[in-house]
């Protein structure tokens, strides 16, 4: 068996295999390239695209596939056979500068929020060469390049994720390199976000899987309910690994390795059948082109162990929902972290933290609009999930320094504290700069922060582009300033002392969870955006547009884009939900409640001819024949409700009614079914219960 280190990228072209390939002087001109962010020449590319092609051949890949990210939340591609006709008739292999840079795909057919019609088919998917190539091997050993790509329309209008990430990064770039240029560091050529993407999942038997229509249609469970044993003991969390998880996840691994994903933590998480894959940090464009590789890759592992990933922020309703904690920090090319105060000077790390809070005061309802859907609706706000309203953890030293910072211009650095046990057995350690606040949105955790609120089933792009672009607008207003300035350092700290006292308001060192913060957050002005269809709102506000479309970040159009389409997915999510629970109420949960009612029935009657009375067989046939009747009303006011909604066009009206009305009534019928369940023998439940598909 190979050892980890052969292991590790075996399927990347790193820049090292790239070298060995390329003569030399090709090599460095695209390696200057890559880190200049300047454009690529199609003669340049053909060299590329045969050193390619000869690695890719090398490694018993048949074909070669554009990857991209359209707004669907899944990945796409288009696997093009590496095999030709050559000029005289023969068979070649062929793969150049062309097929390298563009991709075509039809741009209609994909979500697109009205920009593309029917008509208006052509769209182009086009090399990111910030992100390297590899080969994804299926189950059956067929093997394909993927290379990453943008996705746009005919005529430049970006309709995937990765476009506006990659914008974002490259604006956060320039401004903060040209901070840190203004503030002594000459050296500084580039800064990189770095994001560390901790998924969490949920896995199950197969075979159990199928047999429910509500988790192979909508990814969570519609009914169901009762589990003996829930998450009260807290056992499971990092609790032993059995022997059939543990097969998987060790597999997992190496899968992801051979794909240069550098997957580092494995352990069970506080829900039964919950768990958790943490890689480590990456530049953000290349962590999230890897995280959606790693979802695949999961479940196509899974699939060999007879289980089913559930990557559903809520797939159980009574159990921790599942969710992608985005560790986020900002480097130099000279290897400083800008959010570590050990790294930099105290002003510059003083700047770079306040203008981060600053930013998310201004901007937390586009931080929220990034991490919502119809799926993280659900787990926001309960059991363990952070709530929907954002605020940042900083912890009480690091407030205490800024506070301090205000009236004496200085970071009143303390000795690290000795954690020591009172035991000579056990080690005396140092401890961190901060606690963990497992219930804040945003926390700065010592030399990162981590955003504790995007879904285990969403793309970290969004959330990321946000993040990038409104910091990146706190620090170009900084060099605005210091542009003008005579006094570069007495105006400094002028704007660090004011981001302090203008939006210490979003700062909350407390527990999330608590009631009490949602008045005392009301009291702060800060509004809670409680469902998608409201969070969504504020990529129309005349604030954001300006933000986007100023920086470069996204067109109107653009944003229009996302807005309908984001809307268009969570009203049909929810169409689809209620119609899949109407179907497994009339084909299911009701012939099995009637089957049950005729055995209760005839039990009854058998009794009647011995002389022998049971009431409890009587209030059970009386509850079931009660529950069928009330399915049958909830039902028909479902349809009625169905058939209103195809009748409403506007899609923002069209998403309040799904979100009012339909969910609503889906809710009632839930609680009819999972109030009598618990009474309803294991040999005429419609389904799994909750009891068989959680793994323990």
């Amino acid at each position: 068996m190979e050892n980890c280190e052969k292991m590790f990228s075996k399927y990347v072209l790193t820049d090292d295999k790239l070298r060995k390939l390329m003569k030399r002087k090709d090599f460095k001109k695209f390696m200057e390239l890559k880190h200049s962010l300047k454009d690529l020449n199609f003669e340049l590319a053909d060299v590329v695209a045969r050193a390619i092609k000869k690695w890719a051949l090398s490694l018993g890949a048949t074909h070669y596939t554009h990857w991209f990210f359209p707004l669907t939340g899944k990945y796409a591609e288009k696997q093009v056979s590496f095999l030709d006709m050559g000029e005289n008739g023969e068979f070649i292999n062929k793969f150049n500068g062309n097929s390298l840079i563009k991709g075509e795909t039809d741009a209609s057919s994909f979500p697109s929020g009205g920009e593309r019609m029917t008509f208006e088919a052509r769209g182009y998917t086009v090399w990111d060469y910030s992100s390297p190539v590899f080969i994804k091997e299926d189950n059956d050993k067929n093997k394909v390049l993927y290379i990453p790509t943008a996705f746009c329309s005919y005529t430049g209008v970006a309709l995937d994720e990765k476009t506006p990430l990659l914008r974002a990064t490259e604006f956060l770039n320039f401004q903060t390199t040209k901070l840190l240029n203004t503030l002594g560091y000459s050296d500084v050529k580039y800064v990189d976000c770095n994001m560390g993407g901790e998924q969490e999942y949920f896995l199950i038997d197969k075979n159990l899987y199928k047999k429910r229509k509500d988790l192979v249609v909508t990814g969570r469970t519609l009914l169901g309910s009762g589990l003996i044993k829930k998450q009260e003991m807290y056992n499971h969390y990092f609790g032993q690994i059995n022997s059939k998880i543990s097969s998987f996840m060790h597999e997992l691994d190496k899968e992801l390795w051979a794909v240069g994903i550098m997957a580092k933590i494995q352990h069970n998480e506080v829900a039964p059948s919950q768990h958790e894959v943490v890689p480590v940090y990456s530049s953000v464009n290349i962590a999230t082109d890897q995280n959606s590789l790693m979802m695949d890759i999961m479940q196509q592992v899974a699939d060999r162990h007879n289980l089913q990933v559930l990557f559903h922020e809520k797939p159980f309703n009574c159990l921790n929902g599942s969710g992608k904690h985005n560790n986020w920090s900002i480097s130099t090319n000279t290897g400083l972290n800008l959010l570590d105060f050990n790294h930099v000077k105290e002003d510059v790390f003083m700047i770079i933290l306040t203008s981060i809070i600053s930013a998310i005061d201004k901007h937390y309802d586009l931080l929220r609009m990034s991490v919502s859907s119809l799926s993280n609706d659900f787990r926001l706000g309960g059991y363990e999930a952070p709530p929907s309203i954002i605020s940042v953890f900083v912890g009480d030293d690091m407030l205490n320094i800024m506070e301090n910072y205000v009236t004496t211009n200085k970071i009143s650095k303390r000795n690290k504290s000795i954690l020591d046990m009172k035991t000579k057995s056990v080690a005396k350690l140092y401890k961190d700069n901060c606690d963990r606040n497992r219930t804040s949105p945003f926390a700065y955790t010592g030399n990162k922060f981590e955003f504790r609120m995007a879904g285990s089933s969403q793309s970290m792009a969004l959330c990321n582009a946000v993040l990038a672009t409104i910091i990146a607008d706190e620090i170009k207003n900084v060099n605005a300033v210091l542009e003008k300035s005579t006094n570069i350092e007495k105006d400094l700290r002028t704007i660090i002392c004011d981001n302090i006292k203008n939006h210490k308001k979003i700062i909350f060192n407390g527990n999330s969870y608590d009631k009490s913060w949602q008045e005392e957050a009301k009291k702060r002005g800060l509004i809670d955006y409680r469902n998608c269809v409201d969070a969504c709102s504020s990529l129309k506000t005349e604030k954001a547009i300006k933000l986007f479309t100023e920086n470069g970040v996204m067109s109107e159009t653009e944003i229009n884009i996302r807005y309908n389409t984001y809307l268009k997915t969570y009203c049909e999510g929810i169409i689809t939900e209620a119609k899949t629970l109407l179907n497994m109420i009339e084909k299911q949960v009701i012939p099995s409640l009637n089957n049950y009612l005729i055995y209760i029935l005839n039990l009854l009657d058998k009794q009647k001819i011995n002389r022998l009375e049971n009431k409890n067989n009587v209030e059970i046939s009386a509850n079931i024949n009660n529950c069928i009747n009330s399915l049958y009303e909830k039902l028909n006011e479902l349809n009625v409700l169905l058939e209103s909604i195809e009748k409403i066009e506007n899609i923002k009206e069209k998403s309040e009614f799904a979100r009012d009305k339909i969910l609503d009534i889906m809710f009632k019928i839930r609680e009819i079914y999972d109030g009598i369940e618990n009474i309803i023998p294991d040999e005429f439940k419609p389904f799994p219960s909750y009891n068989e598909l959680v793994l323990y």
